[in-house]
């Protein structure tokens, strides 16, 4: 887990279970073998997704379950930009980070919005990444909502 994560989930009292991928007696290649290995829907695997406008000056992190689209068009509406497209991995590297495969919405700097889509709160526990490959945290999608300082909307297609 990524020190800062760490430091967030501890500083909040969040009660949280770090899950790595090599703790299981056969390989995660995909979330779909984690949401099996852990006998949970899919729904509540979910994927970070780090955004910037058009013009490169504001950063949004999407949050939404693993197997939904993200409403690119719906969050550049909340997010107050015309476009908003995926950031380069350079740009995750300098502004966040984290490594692409542990992208995560805890412990961002204040100047990146985060947008956690609303039905993943219809979860008793979601897993997001950890700020680290392979590594996955286990919390209550309250409690993930309020540490990444989140907006709940709408933020994926039907």
């Amino acid at each position: 887990m990524h020190p800062n994560v760490y430091k967030v989930l501890h500083d909040n009292n969040i009660p949280y279970q770090e899950i790595r991928h090599d703790s299981f007696s056969f390989p995660i290649h995909s979330p779909v073998d984690f949401a099996k290995a852990l006998n949970y829907e899919l729904g509540r695997i979910t994927k970070s997704v780090f955004l910037r406008s058009k013009q490169k000056d504001k950063y949004v992190m999407a949050v939404c379950s693993m197997g939904k689209k993200l409403d690119f068009g719906g969050l550049a509406a909340l997010a107050g930009v015309a476009k908003l497209e995926v950031a380069e991995k350079q740009e995750l590297a300098d502004k966040i980070g984290y490594p692409v495969n542990g992208v995560c919405s805890i412990g961002l700097s204040p100047d990146i919005q985060v947008f956690i889509d609303k039905p993943l709160a219809a979860f008793p526990t979601v897993l997001v990444g950890s700020g680290e490959a392979a590594v996955e945290i286990e919390l209550s999608p309250a409690a993930l909502i309020d540490i990444s300082k989140a907006n709940a909307s709408a933020i994926t297609l039907e």
